[in-house]
């Protein structure tokens, strides 16, 4: 087995100081609150003293990562990636555009023969709460002026993917973050998390309509009617990049429709 570890700027030391500086110590860590689970990856949280302060890190950890997966990492990143680096990548990737996501801070490999059995990747906790927690906590007190902002920057935060040529399958809403910012109107701006079917070189509106489909699918009960689903297409389009843009509306709606139908039939097979 080799291992490796890559961090960012400054935080080598930083991790060592908590005895974590080798795979296994990281990969096995005992006193974080594990999240999201499944067969293939879950999430860790961990709390950690930063000269008596309080931080907290996600850590995502892969393990035997499909074929599929792999493959799509050297076709995006023209190299054999762990599933680690293609998320630690796709981060750097979106923070180059300008695209706010959360901040790498580590990843590790570790593999058999240049292939990846296990991985990890961590990234600093984002300052903003999901878009869903905050809606359900602060949609009915907004007002319209309020609403129409929000969904306006929900549709130039696509417009700014997609003009990057980024496109991002699990564009659900509980993927989008209401980021804190200083500088940002409004003190805050919106950004994208869950990267790791993130796809690079993409473009056509085929591609840019599946990710608004599936965005629009995940939308909570009571938030977006149909004027305001105006004001976030419109928001997107205002660029003018897309020529036939009733066409383009028609199709974002049948593939919003095509996710709907897919997962009902999915409840109805478990029922």
């Amino acid at each position: 087995m080799q291992d490796k570890i890559v961090f960012e700027t400054g935080w080598e030391s930083f991790f060592a100081s908590h005895q974590l500086h080798c795979f296994d110590g990281f990969f096995n860590y005992g006193e974080g609150r594990t999240i999201n689970e499944n067969t293939k990856r879950n999430v860790v949280v961990l709390e950690l003293d930063d000269n008596g302060q309080h931080r907290t890190f996600y850590m995502k950890r892969f393990s035997q990562p499909h074929f599929k997966d792999m493959l799509a990492g050297f076709m995006y990143h023209g190299a054999l990636c762990s599933q680690a680096e293609v998320e630690w990548r796709n981060a750097k990737i979106l923070l180059e555009h300008g695209i706010e996501t959360y901040h790498p801070v580590c990843y590790g490999v570790q593999s058999l023969a240049g292939i990846e059995r296990r991985s990890f990747f961590i990234t600093e906790q984002i300052e903003g709460p999901c878009l869903t927690d905050y809606l359900a906590e602060s949609w009915a007190s907004l007002e319209e002026s309020q609403r129409n902002d929000l969904v306006i920057r929900l549709g130039k935060l696509f417009r700014k993917i997609h003009s990057a040529r980024i496109r991002l399958p699990d564009s659900y809403i509980w993927h989008v973050y209401r980021v804190m910012s200083d500088t940002a109107p409004g003190g805050f701006e919106l950004g994208m998390i869950d990267l790791h079917r993130m796809k690079l070189r993409q473009s056509g509106n085929r591609s840019a309509a599946k990710d608004l489909g599936a965005f629009l699918f995940s939308l909570p009960d009571g938030f977006m009617d149909e004027a305001l689903r105006s004001v976030f297409m419109d928001s997107y389009l205002e660029n003018g990049s897309i020529q036939n843009q009733n066409a383009f509306s028609r199709r974002v709606k049948q593939w919003e429709e095509k996710i709907s139908n897919r997962r009902t039939r999915e409840l109805s097979s478990i029922v």
